[in-house]
């Protein structure tokens, strides 16, 4: 039975929300489970002719757009996770170590043979302790 959904935003891409929130927000009220919405700020570089502090705010401002996404979505009550690294090793950390059993995310568009299985969305797929449940575009 689920409990604990994770939801899995780029909010650089509306592809990544535009019809997974809205799937993610049913099935929380059908099986009366949590929804959590993440998303995950690529490493960045440290090159020699960045300040130290490059990317410092990064976390708080995808947090700000996070929350206007869900706002908008209708899901603005739901719990906010900003994560930093690779985005398919940090879906799947965060997804164990905080006891999620179930990952809503959406497919992308791609050209074949991958049509709409993206690197991360095949990687989070295989490799899940739980269940993943893709919404196509």
């Amino acid at each position: 039975m689920t409990t604990k959904i994770l939801l899995p935003i780029d909010h650089t891409d509306d592809r990544s929300w535009k019809k997974a929130l809205p799937t993610a927000l049913e099935m929380a009220k059908l099986y009366g489970a949590e929804l959590h919405a993440v998303s995950v700020i690529p490493e960045i570089i440290q090159l020699p002719n960045l300040p130290p502090n490059y990317g410092s705010g990064a976390k708080d401002f995808v947090h700000q757009k996070l929350a206007a996404v869900l706002e908008a979505g209708g899901a603005g009550d739901v719990p906010i996770h900003i994560e930093q690294g690779s985005v398919y090793r940090e879906l799947l950390k965060l997804a164990h170590k905080e006891g999620f059993d179930h990952i809503v995310m959406a497919s992308a568009k791609g050209d074949f043979p991958n049509y709409e299985i993206g690197p991360n969305l095949a990687r989070v797929v295989r490799n899940a302790h739980c269940t993943v449940t893709v919404v196509r575009d």
